[in-house]
């Protein structure tokens, strides 16, 4: 083995207690809890403009509950983001 990887992996495993030193509270005993501290998010209102936009490319009247999912809120959904370009942009969300 050469100099140069044993003094790689030396530096590698000097570095390794550090990074359990960390002041990062990740889960403590309690992992399925949040703590009481933490902030919590009671709604998201989405305006009229955001849910057009969300259903932008779809005739009225609109399938199922596409209008429901448009006004979830900050949950993502793959129906507000643009997919393929081209002939499978169905919706026209690509600027031409």
């Amino acid at each position: 083995m050469s100099p140069r990887i044993k003094a790689l992996g030396l530096a590698v495993l000097l570095q390794m207690p550090l990074q359990g030193l960390a002041d990062d509270f990740v889960s403590g005993l309690r992992p399925d809890r949040r703590p009481v501290a933490a902030p919590k998010l009671d709604a998201s209102p989405v305006d009229e403009a955001l849910k057009q936009q969300r259903l932008k490319g779809v005739e009225t009247p609109w399938p199922g509950n596409l209008e429901t999912i448009a006004a979830q809120g900050n949950w993502y959904s793959p129906l507000f983001w643009p997919g393929m370009p081209g002939r499978y942009d169905l919706r026209g969300l690509h600027a031409r």
